[in-house]
């Protein structure tokens, strides 16, 4: 079965439910700021990269700076290249 194809909206929702909707999907939405930019702690960020991993089926490595220094547009962008690697 092959997970669904990660969308900037899709990500937004992950990332909300990562923070306790302390940054709601439809403020990241609007927002091209980093996610770090934004507040967005580090337990919060290891919580976002399972959510990630479960979803979409990809392995986010910690130290890949797209989770940290990305807005959602290029983490939806980075998440999508990992998915496609993997289907590969």
């Amino acid at each position: 079965m092959n997970a669904p194809a990660p969308t900037p909206e899709s990500v937004a929702r992950l990332v909300e439910r990562a923070t306790d909707g302390r940054l709601a999907a439809a403020e990241l939405m609007n927002s091209t700021e980093p996610l770090a930019a934004l507040g967005v702690s580090s337990l919060s960020l290891l919580r976002l990269a399972d959510s990630l991993e479960s979803e979409y089926g990809v392995l986010i490595d910690l130290g890949d700076r797209a989770l940290y220094n990305e807005g959602l547009v290029g983490l939806t962008a980075r998440v999508r290249a990992l998915a496609a690697e993997g289907t590969e």
